[in-house]
């Protein structure tokens, strides 16, 4: 690209400026010279030429460095907010690490609370079976109980028969004995 070239007046003087930048800026940067240079003839006539562009180059000169300063400032201000950016998106990144190693950790939680549930669940539901089937064998023992209170009294009452036949079983073979030697007797008589 070719460069710029622009005829300027500093101080009465032309000369000839070069550069990349539009001719605008050539122009303004040659006019703010002249300005620099005129305000330190104006403000100390007794200065030549010489010795104004000289002053006026250190005024430049004065400008630059504070410039250069106020924008070293906000440099390392940023370069600082860039040290504690870096800090917290290290922190953040290991937050983020910890936070999905939780995730990982709460998700197996969950997954093994799932598996207990439904263990209980089973459980609960056997539980209820179960005990549906305890409660049906309690009513049929307490009903076998009941008939086994009534068996229990007909055994009574049978044994008490029994031992009432075996009395009368008794009574009648000593009866029969009786008899028989009553009638052995009188046969013997007859004869």
């Amino acid at each position: 690209m070719p460069k710029n070239k622009v005829t300027v007046k500093i101080n009465g003087v032309e000369y000839i400026l070069t550069g990349d930048e539009n001719e605008g800026y050539l122009f303004s940067i040659a006019n703010y010279i002249d300005k620099k240079i005129r305000e330190t003839l104006t403000s100390n006539p007794k200065h030549n030429n010489s010795s104004a562009a000289v002053l006026a180059a250190l005024t430049v000169a004065d400008e630059l460095f504070k410039l250069k300063k106020v924008i070293e400032e906000p440099e390392k201000k940023l370069k600082k907010l860039q040290t504690e950016y870096d800090d917290l998106y290290d922190a953040y990144t290991a937050m983020s690490r910890e936070y999905e190693e939780y995730k990982s950790k709460q998700q197996a939680i969950d997954d093994d609370m799932n598996v207990l549930k439904n263990q209980y669940d089973e459980l609960y539901t056997s539980y209820i079976s179960r005990n549906d089937e305890f409660e049906r064998l309690e009513k049929e023992n307490e009903q076998l109980k009941e008939k086994n209170e009534i068996l229990q009294g007909e055994l009574e009452n049978l044994r008490n028969e029994i031992a009432n036949l075996k009395d009368q079983l008794l009574e009648s073979q000593i009866e029969l004995v009786r008899v028989k030697k009553e009638f052995k007797d009188l046969q013997n008589k007859r004869k």
